[in-house]
């Protein structure tokens, strides 16, 4: 486990003490790192950086959650911390309010993987089996049209994403499934309830899906 996730992880558990945002950031992880390995990426550093965008993208949401202070906050703090600007810029991206553009692959699949990967968690847990495994891909798609289901998942982040990613959203809901199933049981997408996430050590990293 790298010291760069270590480092990132504990940024995480300072700012963040709801089990359910970090293991939505864990997800997203395990999101970014799907998408980095599906355009051709094959560098261990470049997918980790990836993951650490989708690891650290909601790190101040439960201290700063307003948009005069989401992402501002976090961004500064990640600065004052010397992370690199292309993690850092990636992250602001990912709100619509930023008016950061999306110009690089990783900042476009931030978009991509965030409102979706928890919206996927969300169908998996009405399933009778609470299971990610069992999730069809039809069922996210219905589910998106259904305006009273998981009424916080902006879904013009969702389509927005997709479009920008480039992929047509059935392909992108089928891979970002797949990249949950691996870390399901920490998440509690495996059909039993998630354990806690502890403050250190990090959770185990997301293999290769």
């Amino acid at each position: 486990m790298s010291e760069t996730r270590e480092r990132a992880w504990a940024l995480l558990a300072e700012y963040t003490k709801s089990q359910a945002l970090r293991r939505h950031a864990l997800a997203v992880e395990a999101s970014m790192k799907a998408l980095a390995r599906s355009t051709g990426i094959t560098d261990p550093g470049e997918i980790e950086k990836w993951g650490l965008v989708g690891l650290l993208h909601d790190f101040d949401y439960e201290r700063f959650p307003t948009e005069e202070d989401h992402v501002w906050r976090g961004m500064e703090i990640l600065r004052s911390h010397g992370w690199p600007e292309d993690i850092i810029r990636a992250i602001g991206g990912h709100a619509f309010y930023t008016k950061i553009d999306r110009v690089t692959p990783m900042e476009k699949a931030i978009l991509a993987a965030d409102e979706l990967t928890g919206f996927i968690g969300a169908c998996a847990l009405v399933r009778p089996s609470k299971k990610v495994a069992d999730l069809p891909v039809e069922s996210v798609v219905k589910r998106l049209k259904e305006k009273s289901f998981a009424r916080t998942v902006d879904r013009t982040y969702v389509t927005r994403g997709a479009e920008e990613w480039g992929t047509p959203l059935a392909e992108l809901i089928s891979l970002l499934i797949a990249a949950q199933i691996p870390i399901a049981e920490a998440l509690g997408l495996g059909g039993v309830p998630a354990p806690d996430l502890p403050d250190s050590p990090a959770p185990t990293e997301p293999p290769p899906a």
